[in-house]
């Protein structure tokens, strides 16, 4: 380091931690509308993924569409789709949703947090 280095300019620049990349299952749901907002509101995380059911009215609508934003993240219904650019998924589906979901991420090497209940 150079006399003309700050310490505190080191510390600012590698202590910034890189972004999170996040895809969320239920995407268009109560909780994963939620979890949406949360993420573009976190400066450490990037929304990279969105999933919902095959079928939902959601599917290929822009995943911040609702909060009046473009995140450039479609809703889709395919895992793999949906989990290729994600570090971690969020879940809160249901059981036998999560289950599935959980396969791909332990296969895909995807991190996953879940907040599905209903388990028994």
């Amino acid at each position: 380091m150079t006399e003309s280095t700050s310490t505190s300019s080191l510390l600012s620049e590698s202590s910034t931690p890189p972004l999170r990349r996040i895809a969320i299952a239920g995407a268009s749901g109560r909780m994963g509308r939620m979890l949406v907002e949360a993420v573009r509101e976190a400066p450490d995380c990037r929304l990279a993924g969105a999933l919902d059911m095959a079928g939902s009215n959601a599917i290929g609508a822009d995943a911040a569409a609702f909060l009046g934003f473009t995140s450039g993240v479609p809703i889709v219904a395919d895992l793999r789709t949906g989990l290729k650019d994600a570090q971690v998924l969020i879940d809160f589906t249901r059981p036998e949703g999560t289950l599935a979901h959980l396969a791909a991420c332990r296969e895909l090497g995807v991190q996953a947090v879940i907040g599905t209940t209903g388990f028994s």
